[in-house]
């Protein structure tokens, strides 16, 4: 194919105002780039601002993919109470010096709440025995260390650290956040920038011993001692269609900030790239069932003569149990002593320590969501 170089002037010299509008869109381009390929760096102070409104952080902060649906971690509208109660995205990053989250969410007459989990060794376990904040959430996978936590229209969001060693105290701390969440209004945020030195509180408790942090956050009901009807990353078995019910968080996000291991966190890369999940979405919730009841001694034991009877459970997602054990007759005797991976045994004896009767007896396993309650006959022998 020939072209005429005459025709390639005549293009180039008399179509400025297309060359122009070409630059324009060149630029454009540029910045949405820079923009969508954002990475972490020595200071953010200057671009996020803790205002509310998250439009300044970009889409490589994103922890989510939304868009196309059939790809989506998280829909709008995947709450029990509608997206006007609903989780909508998270949204982190960090310099240097702090750690920067936002949670886009609408709560209406409701509240939000965004968890870190960073120790091993202590942290929430069931939110009903915390000295504050009580909700109907139990964790599994994750101890919350810290949390952000606001109410509608509430613009000064509180954050709580649990006490070292603890389980059942926090107390809360002053950082810069803010949240604009106001009833029915969609769009808004709750953001804080929280200084590593807060996290990485002593010299055991440094990044470079704990460079994962874990994360998830919820909608709760305004009042103590209930729960809330939508959690990001979305629960493996859902969330109860009821804030009355407790809620088995057993998903999370999980983000290593200092993969070098030098304690100080990774500059120059994408926060996206970096998540991780216990379950990625998107994934059908699954039901809890219990699979089997395992007896490796068999279920029948002589307790007179110090025998104890043990137990595990399998069951198809992650999940906790207690177990009650009651006579024919339907009167609770006590609970099994659990022994640890989901494994349980039984002396024989009730509430009194003193030996039960012979006779058949009824194994009730209840999982903590209340989700399931599977029963088994075991028989106590003289």
């Amino acid at each position: 194919m020939h072209m005429n170089l005459n025709n390639i002037y005549y293009l180039g010299s008399q179509c400025q105002p297309c060359r122009c509008l070409s630059f324009v869109f060149l630029v454009l381009f540029l910045m949405f780039f820079s923009q969508a390929f954002t990475t972490t760096a020595d200071d953010l102070s200057s671009r996020i601002v803790i205002d509310g409104y998250s439009d300044d952080f970009t889409s490589n902060e994103e922890l989510f993919i939304k868009y196309p649906l059939s790809e989506s971690q998280e829909l709008d509208d995947d709450s029990w109470w509608g997206e006007y109660n609903d989780v909508k995205q998270i949204k982190l990053t960090w310099d240097l010096n702090n750690l920067y989250i936002a949670i886009d969410a609408c709560s209406w007459n409701n509240n939000v709440i965004y968890f870190l989990d960073i120790y091993d060794d202590y942290g929430i376990q069931d939110m009903l025995n915390l000295n504050t904040w009580m909700r109907a959430f139990k964790f599994y996978g994750t101890n919350p260390d810290f949390f952000l936590a606001t109410w509608d229209t509430n613009d000064n969001p509180q954050f709580w650290k649990v006490r070292e060693g603890s389980t059942l105290h926090a107390d809360e701390i002053t950082i810069d956040d803010f949240s604009t969440y106001n009833t029915g209004n969609l769009g808004r945020a709750m953001e804080a920038a929280i200084p590593w030195e807060v996290i990485y509180y002593d010299s055991l408790h440094t990044m470079k011993h704990y460079p994962y942090i874990k994360m998830l956050a919820v909608i709760t009901t305004g009042a103590d001692n209930l729960g809330g009807p939508d959690v990001m990353p979305n629960n493996l078995g859902g969330m109860p269609s009821d804030g009355k019910s407790m809620a088995v968080l057993d998903n999370y996000v999980n983000i290593c900030v200092d993969s070098t291991g030098n304690g100080e966190p990774d500059i120059g890369i994408s926060p996206k790239a970096r998540v991780e999940f216990f379950k990625t979405p998107p994934f059908e919730e699954i039901a809890l069932k219990v699979e089997k009841v395992n007896f490796p001694d068999g279920k029948v034991f002589a307790s007179s003569q110090s025998e104890e009877i043990k137990f595990t459970l399998k069951t198809n997602r992650l999940s906790s149990f207690n177990v009650e054990i009651y006579n024919v007759k339907g009167k609770y005797i006590c609970n099994a002593q659990y022994i640890g991976e989901d494994e349980w045994k039984w002396d024989g004896k009730g509430q009194g320590g003193k030996l039960v009767p012979f006779g058949i007896y009824i194994l009730r396993f209840v999982s903590d969501s209340k989700e399931v309650s599977h029963n088994e006959a075991i028989a106590v022998i003289k």
